[in-house]
């Protein structure tokens, strides 16, 4: 019995033994999987920040060159509607790839950043759409044919209406506009680089626009 009991102690001991390093192997296993998970997820973050930085960055240059055409020549001219189509189509970008801003994990900064497009994008749409209507309506009055003074009155309303909607809506992009060098900074802690800001661009030498063609 004494040479039993010996022996299943001894079986029980490794038992033991096997059975904690059984938990010890799947404990480090779990927390070397929450660590890597966890650093996947910040570098996603990291990325995600990145990326729509760029992409802000890319659209506020062009809305910046875009406004600063307009001190030159024709207000509205084509180079300035032009850089306004570019910066949209650059905000395509940011709606083809929207779904990764769940990578970033703070709900606030991810809140602005697509409030920020949202609210510059909109003012873009209308200003170009007001833009083509407007010169329609100018070359309806300009043309050959001429309306009737009851037709051309109307006309002359809704070009006004067009006009002044389209500098409320100028007003509107260039005030989210400003708001984007506080929203780089923010996103810079995240991305852990440094984005080029307005602030920055405004230092750079810019060649003369110049609008000849006044369409």
């Amino acid at each position: 019995m004494r040479q039993s009991t010996f022996d299943f102690l001894g079986s029980l001991d490794t038992l033991i033994a096997v059975f904690i390093g059984a938990i010890l192997a799947t404990g480090g296993a779990l927390v070397a999987e929450i660590i890597q998970e966890r650093t996947n997820r910040k570098r996603r973050e990291r990325d995600a920040t990145r990326f729509f930085g760029d992409i802000l960055m890319s659209i506020d240059q062009i809305l910046d060159f875009a406004f600063r055409s307009q001190t030159i020549g024709e207000k509205w001219g084509g180079v300035s509607i032009r850089l306004f189509k570019t910066a949209l189509k650059e905000a395509e970008v940011y709606e083809r790839n929207r779904e990764r801003l769940f990578d970033i994990l703070d709900m606030d900064l991810r809140g602005r950043i697509h409030t920020h497009f949202l609210v510059e994008t909109f003012p873009i749409e209308a200003l170009i759409e007001s833009s083509e209507e407007i010169s329609d309506i100018q070359k309806t009055l300009d043309g050959d044919a001429k309306p009737s003074k009851k037709e051309a009155d109307k006309l002359n309303v809704q070009l006004s209406e067009l006009v002044d909607a389209r500098e409320v809506g100028l007003a509107a992009l260039k005030r989210e506009h400003a708001k984007t060098d506080n929203l780089c900074k923010d996103m810079e802690r995240v991305a852990k680089v440094k984005f080029c800001t307005l602030a920055d661009q405004a230092n750079l030498p810019v060649s003369p626009v110049t609008d000849s063609a006044g369409i």
